[in-house]
């Protein structure tokens, strides 16, 4: 029995191993998103060519770009940041609202209003998708603000128990989300999530813990030239003092830090043409 279990654990972390070449591929779609346009074609110097672009939603001053990767066989879909990352910061409401039957779980009110405006089109799309491409796999992506909706999506899917198979949720420069108990919960749930910081990264630590805010895990922290990561003990909730938070609570204030992410310039000025 002690052999079984033991063979259990070491293919359940096998299987569950960071995957730096997924991180690759996620922040080149991730920085995509912000070069896209109506009229754009797949041609930034982030479009890789494993992607085939499909369609893209600009809403409510949000856009998601949708497509498919073929090497993981999966709808990728991928969340802008914001435009005006100072302004965007002033703005966020850090009031907590409780949207789900679960009244203990609470979200921060802004991005889950943005959220809720935005998903009757993703899932329009995703439907359409699934049936172009025959997978419900999905890898759900983006940056700053991008990171907390793409996580709200994650989360809505799984909670929902809608019919799609979450392949990877993987975001970078993500602000916190929720309180700790959607941390907890998001947690419960067995997906593939990674969510990438960067050094002294300012958005991660907002809203701030004393708010009763908390990420969820699992983090991974570069350093600053994007060399090197930790593989952060985040779990329950709890925030590891070694990673992103090692800088709290008086160095976490780097802009730079937060537009280069495994040394790709992100943004609307960042790698776009």
């Amino acid at each position: 029995m002690l052999i079984l279990f033991l063979i259990i654990l070491f293919f359940s972390n096998f299987i569950y191993a960071y995957d730096n070449h997924l991180t690759y591929v996620a922040v080149n779609i991730s920085q995509a998103t912000y070069c896209m346009t109506q009229t754009s074609m797949w041609d930034c110097i982030t479009c890789d060519i494993d992607n085939s672009y499909d369609n893209i939603i600009i809403q409510n001053g949000e856009q998601v770009i949708f497509g498919y990767n073929k090497e993981y066989n999966s709808i990728f879909v991928s969340f802008r940041g914001s435009e005006n990352i100072q302004n965007w910061i002033s703005n966020i409401q850090v009031s907590q609202i409780n949207p789900y039957t679960d009244h203990n779980i609470a979200v921060e009110k802004g991005f889950y209003n943005l959220f809720d405006s935005l998903q009757i089109n993703i899932y329009n799309v995703l439907k359409d998708l699934t049936f172009k491409y025959n997978t419900n796999q999905i890898i759900l992506t983006g940056h700053s603000l991008g990171g907390a909706l793409a996580t709200l999506n994650a989360f809505d899917i799984l909670y929902y128990k809608k019919d799609y198979k979450i392949h990877s949720l993987i975001t970078f420069g993500s602000p916190r989300v929720g309180n700790k108990y959607f941390a907890i919960i998001f947690e419960s749930y067995d997906i593939y999530s990674n969510r990438i910081t960067h050094f002294y990264d300012i958005v991660p630590h907002v809203p701030e813990e004393f708010l009763g805010y908390r990420h969820i895990s699992q983090e991974i922290w570069y350093n600053e030239p994007n060399t090197k990561y930790i593989l952060c003990n985040d779990k329950n909730g709890n925030e590891d003092k070694n990673c992103s938070n090692s800088c709290s609570p008086t160095k976490c204030k780097s802009i730079s830090d937060h537009f280069n992410y495994l040394q790709i310039i992100m943004g609307v000025d960042g790698y776009c043409w």
